[in-house]
């Protein structure tokens, strides 16, 4: 497991990267990535019940990245937030390829950077979710 303080943990880094993140896409992952000035590198890994039915394979699919990440942690580049959205192979994938892989996916985080931000579908339901006044809020 990696230390408390790698970890991102707040719903508003969460919707930070959901709004201002730049993705990376692999085969295993999805990797939605912020750079934060002044602020140490952190990592999150979530999954959907969509994905994986039972919560014994979300489980596992996020120990294994969690580990990946651990070993390639000085691979992750200095002030960056990264949240990592697991798809139904990073459960059952080689372990030597799916660390090849979140090297690879880590490899393209300044290419990713290079290109403007594109919010994710969450960040746009959230957005307009907040722009609607309060008397049509319910």
């Amino acid at each position: 497991m990696l230390p408390k303080p790698k970890r991102l943990t707040k719903k508003r880094d969460f919707m930070k990267l959901a709004s201002q993140g730049h993705s990376v896409f692999g085969p295993f992952a999805t990797l939605r990535v912020r750079q934060t000035k002044g602020l140490p590198s952190k990592v999150a890994f979530i999954t959907s019940t969509k994905v994986f039915k039972k919560a014994v394979d979300r489980n596992r699919a996020k120990r294994r990245m969690r580990e990946a990440i651990s070993l390639l942690w000085s691979e992750i580049p200095a002030e960056m937030h990264l949240l990592f959205v697991l798809k139904p192979e990073s459960r059952t994938a080689a372990w030597d390829i799916l660390v090849a892989e979140v090297r690879r996916m880590l490899a393209r985080v300044p290419e990713a950077l290079a290109k403007p931000a594109k919010p994710s579908s969450r960040a746009l339901k959230h957005r307009a979710k907040l722009s609607k006044p309060k008397s049509e809020k319910k």
